[in-house]
């Protein structure tokens, strides 16, 4: 996609990272909980630092293309500072939300009593 067409750019980057995170959260590759709950997590920030940067091109657009408005007005955000601001914020407690889930996850598998290989520790992989 050309550089003139960055926004649209940045709308294909959003629908693909949302898709690939609905096709995760359904398809579940991963044998372990805790790698398919990582999995999804990173592409929910990876999505929140999308449509973020999508904020900060329409705030930017914006003040570019009409010198008298306000983006205030269309978008509520006093400065891109704000928006920065609060993409960090929103992100930081996603990955504090994932971080308490995933300790959760590990603290109730490792209560569960399983037999474990002495060189790895994981459990055998048994099949028929």
């Amino acid at each position: 996609i050309p550089e003139e067409r960055a926004f649209v750019r940045l709308v294909v980057a959003t629908l693909v990272c949302s898709f690939y995170a609905v096709v995760l959260a359904v398809v579940q590759p991963f044998k372990r909980v805790e790698d398919n709950v990582l999995a999804v997590a990173t592409s929910l920030v990876l999505l929140l630092l999308f449509l973020g940067t999508n904020w900060s091109t329409i705030f930017l657009g914006i003040q570019e293309r009409y010198q008298g408005a306000d983006p205030a007005d269309v978008l509520g955000f006093r400065s891109l500072n704000v928006i920065v601001d609060s993409m960090i914020i929103l992100v930081a407690v996603v990955l504090a939300f994932f971080l308490v889930g995933a300790i959760i996850a590990a603290r109730r598998v490792a209560k569960i009593p399983t037999i474990r290989l002495v060189s790895t520790k994981q459990p055998p992989e048994l099949s028929i």
